[in-house]
């Protein structure tokens, strides 16, 4: 379950700020108040849909993971693995708290390697045939070439690993497997996945200002599209300076169309680059009537001369000093707001239409990990029941803690905020097209919106021929893959 209601998530905020005898920390273990010990929460209970983990002591053996650390910033930096002890910070101590639990229930020893480009590191090791890493988490984008050389497990064959339980990103089974086989996935265990999911940031004072309806409301309704959006937008921007050009260091927009924003917008439609059919083969599925139609909708929109255009850092100073109303940005950005002297929330991106049934929020694969165990692991099913544990007790303690990092620490204000992150962890998107750049087609809408174009059916065309080809040679790969 890689989200919590809103219900859930009060109670855990609540407990966390308890302090009678028996302390719960907010990790889903239990303190005691006077001598400090850690004792297991039911971890063998089935009452509570709580795995039944098989009696096995590893007598002290490593369990060694090789995790990804971030070349332009440490938001990016995985952290969810392992700690080397409490230091004070939420993410840390529950992390280490966690893998305390695990270490004492199996008796192993859960260490990390840490490094840049983890999965060229991960390519080397595996093919000089060296068992160095029990389970690797390389990010996704990065990692396929790996799989596609044969050189992680089918993850579905390994022993004691369950992804069929709700602790497994269900999206990410379903969207990452090809012909029955799965060699990365995700959930519970990460955060990164949360923190690289496309969200919009707005403006609460300049919708009030503006008379604008309450978009928490239209969310819940099912009325928040592509075309309510824009119409919110339409009047806001302003030229405050009266010089009659608007100007992205002084004047107020309506909505800051970043270069991803287009292609976010896409995926939020329902719509595909790649899918897997009910055989788990690949299907190039980019170009349909709704498709085309989406596609020239988003772009004219998003190419209007009254919206905000430019880079990252221009945006985020225009909507700390008020004069932005709507941001599309990764949920991690919000750490460059959290300092607002205003109130913001946060929203899914906008469906196509109110027929659509679901939103769905484009997960940034390039900087996201996926769980991997290399074909020279020569005990998987150990690497499995750890990675099994690790997933199942990081639900009510690494999930947790992120929620309560995010809505307290990170100062998102009211309780809608909560409920939005549900909607957006449960409708998030994975595509295969996107992740492989199959074809150059998961750059082609954001590189239409880049050079002023909007024909998408004759630009889809000029790409169709060598995405085809692209995948069904990335469909042989995998098919010949361990």
């Amino acid at each position: 379950m890689k989200y919590l209601t809103t219900k859930l998530l009060a109670a855990a905020l609540l407990l966390s700020m308890m302090t009678a005898c028996g302390t719960d920390t907010g990790s889903g273990v239990q303190t005691d108040a006077v001598s400090g010990t850690v004792s297991e929460t039911a971890a063998t209970s089935v009452d509570d849909g709580a795995p039944v983990f098989p009696d096995i002591s590893y007598g002290g053996e490593e369990i060694h993971f090789l995790t990804e650390e971030c070349t332009f910033g440490d938001m990016y930096t995985s952290i969810e693995i392992y700690s080397a002890g409490e230091d004070g910070s939420l993410i840390n101590d529950t992390v280490y708290r966690r893998n305390a639990l695990i270490e004492d229930r199996f008796d192993v020893r859960i260490t990390e390697e840490r490094l840049q480009n983890a999965s060229q590191t991960a390519y080397n090791t595996v093919i000089a045939g060296e068992d160095v890493y029990d389970v690797m988490l390389p990010y996704l984008n990065a990692s396929v070439n790996n799989a596609i050389a044969g050189l992680y497990r089918n993850l579905y064959d390994v022993e004691n690993l369950h992804l069929e339980n709700s602790w497994w990103d269900q999206r990410a089974n379903e969207n990452l497997q090809v012909g029955g086989k799965l060699y990365f996935s995700t959930g519970d265990i990460s955060i990164l996945d949360n923190e690289c999911t496309m969200v919009l940031f707005f403006n609460k004072q300049m919708i009030a200002e503006n008379d604008l309806a309450d978009p928490y409301q239209l969310v819940k309704d099912g009325k928040w599209t592509v075309d309510e959006l824009f119409a919110m937008c339409t009047g806001v921007s302003n030229d405050l300076n009266g010089d009659g050009v608007l100007k992205i260091e002084e004047d107020r927009f309506g909505l800051f169309c970043a270069h991803n924003l287009p292609h976010s917008l896409y995926f939020a439609t329902g719509e595909r680059i790649v899918t897997t059919d009910k055989n788990g083969e690949l299907q190039l599925v980019m170009h349909n009537e709704r498709s085309v139609e989406a596609v020239n909708k988003i772009l004219e929109l998003c190419l209007g001369r009254e919206h905000m255009k430019g880079g990252f850092d221009e945006s985020v100073k225009a909507f700390m000093e008020g004069r932005l109303m709507f941001a599309g940005w990764a949920l991690t950005d919000i750490n460059s707001i959290r300092d607002c002297q205003y109130d913001f929330g946060i929203l899914p991106y906008p469906k196509y239409d109110e027929a659509q049934t679901e939103y769905y929020s484009l997960i940034s694969t390039g900087l996201t990990p996926g769980v991997s165990i290399p074909v020279t692991n020569n005990a998987p099913e150990k690497a499995g029941l750890i990675l099994e544990a690790m997933a199942y007790h990081s639900v009510d303690t690494l999930t947790h803690a992120y929620y309560e990092t995010a809505l307290n620490d990170r100062y998102i204000r009211d309780e809608d905020s909560g409920e939005m992150l549900d909607i957006i962890f449960a409708s998030r998107v994975y595509d295969f097209g996107y992740i492989y750049d199959v074809g150059g087609l998961g750059l082609l809408i954001q590189q239409m919106f880049q050079s002023n174009q909007q024909n998408f059916a004759s630009r889809y065309e000029k790409y169709e021929s060598k995405a085809l080809a692209e995948l069904a040679d990335l469909a042989a790969a995998f098919a010949d893959a361990e």
